[in-house]
């Protein structure tokens, strides 16, 4: 199975935080990023500069991108977990692309995933 990066990781690989590229590296199959996670991204970088780096970065990578499927099933997850768990719409999104494109979604974000029904997800120790 494949695997989709949350940003989180992909933070701490920029930061060169040198167990979150171990863990990556070793990620027995190809892994992708949401196109939720990229517009995250430049949301956060910083600079002109940082974006123009992180264009690079972006297109080198496997992008998923958002479908129907994806919000359908991002609506519903919202209805489920919004108020329980306090789902926000990205993540709701994020986790939405994971399950309907059967990709194991690996984040550091225990608090808006872990009790996703559905979702293959996989908590890095680092």
């Amino acid at each position: 199975m494949a695997y989709l990066i949350d940003s989180d990781i992909l933070i701490d690989i920029s930061r060169e935080t040198p167990q979150a590229i171990e863990y990556v590296d070793s990620l027995p199959s190809e892994w992708m990023i949401s196109q939720v996670t990229a517009m995250e991204l430049i949301v956060g970088a910083r600079d002109k500069r940082e974006l123009a780096d992180l264009d690079v970065f972006l297109a080198a990578q496997l992008i998923t991108p958002l479908s129907e499927r994806i919000g359908t099933r991002a609506y519903e997850l919202l209805k489920c977990y919004s108020k329980s768990h306090g789902l926000h719409v990205f993540d709701s999104l994020i986790a939405a692309t994971a399950i309907e494109e059967g990709l194991t979604l690996v984040t550091r974000n225990k608090k808006h995933f872990h009790m996703i029904d559905g979702l293959s997800v996989e908590f890095p120790g680092y």
